[in-house]
């Protein structure tokens, strides 16, 4: 989908995207015909234009070393034709860098998050991300779940395109969570499974051992914050079960909150139809919807934007709601959770049910943003996007806040509508999250269903929410 010191390193490469996705074999028609859980910002800008044009040149670079990120940066721009930000530019562009510089780097917290099948050189990326960035060393600790019924665990195999997906996921949500606060302590939780297709989109038996994974962690673990990047689409073939995992899951939500975790989930890469790629497949019309987690009241949904930045991370124009041939941020009225009373204030625009997102932060193609990832032995300046970058940035910038309060500070939705546009929420006014046949959400001022309440300023935000109502 998905720093100020920098390494010493010397030399300079340019990054190249992971390899496309192979076409699904036959033996995958019917998870696309209900395909229940998808990945998001597992995607490279490999899916981008500008990324197509750039393959061949990409494969011409030598191989890399370890390189200095605004290095790297200038080989990746001129060869995807991408933002190829780094996570320096982006903690200047949030205000994360400001804070931890002032000791706010979230020390004596836990940050969190959960997916499925996990990346095997995890560790040693994330080493070698914190050290060219110039942060303090992460301290990683990976968690597995093993699969039900004592089935046995599938070995990971990096020519598995669906593998490969997830262990880009993991790295870019550890990184991204790092990034924001990099003296937390990060936890993995790698959920095994017995088999996983190859295109990313996993079914029934993946979305079952996540729910469960969800409970224990949030019952028996209790971070401060736990980060979630994948989506299950509210409508759909699968939607019955769906609507039981979002019952089940519901009250443990809401208890991890009142127990001071606060949960945030990535609102989805497909804009106001999820799934709308696989409707087209099948000559179905795509439905607007949302999906869960993100669509849950005791979870903060983050949607997406497009950055403009310079080199030092400050803006050259105002942020708009991403839309590009990369997607656009999931974002809609849930037909599961009705409104909660904290968006009673934008009645007017959700209605009578949940609205989301509730925040947004940078996902865009255009606007991509390098995670360092091992891959067949290479380490290399991996351009991402997508919202499970834009999830794990915030729900680092509540680490802080919890760093700040001395606890966890559970659900920050009510504090966020009450806040507004007065502490740290900048308001998007631009772009849509309409994807090829569907009809989306427009930005406005105030809250919308692209954006939702806009964009954040973690120097503002963070002591607002860590101060008691």
């Amino acid at each position: 989908m998905p720093r100020t010191t920098r390494s010493a390193a010397a030399r300079t490469h340019a990054p190249a995207p992971t390899p496309r996705r192979p076409r699904a074999p036959l033996r995958l028609a019917a998870a696309l015909l209900a395909p229940l859980l998808a990945l998001t910002g597992c995607q490279t800008v490999a899916g981008s234009e500008a990324a197509k044009r750039a393959r061949a040149a990409i494969a011409a670079t030598p191989e890399p070393g370890a390189t200095a990120p605004a290095e790297a940066r200038k080989a990746c721009v001129r060869a995807t034709g991408s933002g190829c930000y780094t996570f320096t530019q982006l903690r200047a562009l949030y205000g994360t860098k400001a804070l931890n510089d002032g000791g706010n780097d979230g020390a004596g917290t836990t940050v969190a998050a959960l997916g499925v099948v996990g990346a095997p050189h995890l560790a040693a990326d994330l080493r070698h991300f914190s050290r060219a960035l110039g942060l303090p060393a992460p301290r990683l600790k990976v968690v597995r779940h093993k699969p039900a019924n004592g089935a046995r665990t599938a070995p990971f195999d990096e020519d598995n395109a669906g593998m490969l997906a997830t262990a880009r996921e993991a790295t870019l949500d550890m990184e991204a969570l790092h990034a924001a606060a990099p003296r937390a302590r990060l936890v993995y939780h790698q959920v095994d499974l017995p088999e996983v297709d190859a295109d990313g989109v996993l079914g029934a038996q993946a979305a079952d051992a996540l729910a469960a994974a969800m409970r224990t962690v949030l019952t028996e673990q209790r971070p401060d914050v736990l980060s979630l990047s994948f989506v299950m689409n509210e409508r759909g073939d699968s939607a019955e079960q769906v609507a039981g995992l979002a019952r089940e899951l519901r009250p443990v939500f809401a208890a991890a909150a009142r127990a001071g975790t606060t949960v945030v989930a990535a609102s989805g890469d497909d804009g106001a139809a999820p799934g709308a790629a696989q409707a087209a497949q099948l000559g179905a019309k795509a439905a607007r919807g949302v999906a869960w987690p993100a669509s849950d009241p005791s979870v903060t949904a983050v949607g997406g934007t497009r950055v403009t930045l310079d080199e030092a991370g400050h803006r050259r124009s105002e942020d708009t709601v991403w839309n590009d041939k990369g997607g656009a941020p999931g974002g809609g009225t849930s037909v599961l959770m009705r409104r909660p009373r904290y968006q009673d204030g934008v009645r007017d625009v959700t209605g009578d049910r949940r609205g989301v997102p509730d925040v947004s932060l940078t996902a865009s193609a255009a606007g991509s943003t390098m995670i360092w990832f091992t891959h067949a032995g290479r380490g290399t300046w991996v351009p991402m996007l997508g919202t499970s970058l834009a999830a794990p940035l915030f729900g680092g910038i509540v680490a802080l806040a919890a760093q700040r309060a001395g606890h966890g500070i559970g659900a920050v939705n009510p504090a966020l509508y009450r806040l507004g546009g007065e502490a740290g929420i900048r308001d998007i006014t631009t772009g849509d999250n309409a994807t090829e046949g569907t009809t989306g959400y427009r930005a406005g001022r105030g809250y919308d269903l692209a954006s939702g309440l806009g964009t954040v300023d973690a120097e503002k935000l963070v002591p607002a929410l860590a101060e008691p109502e």
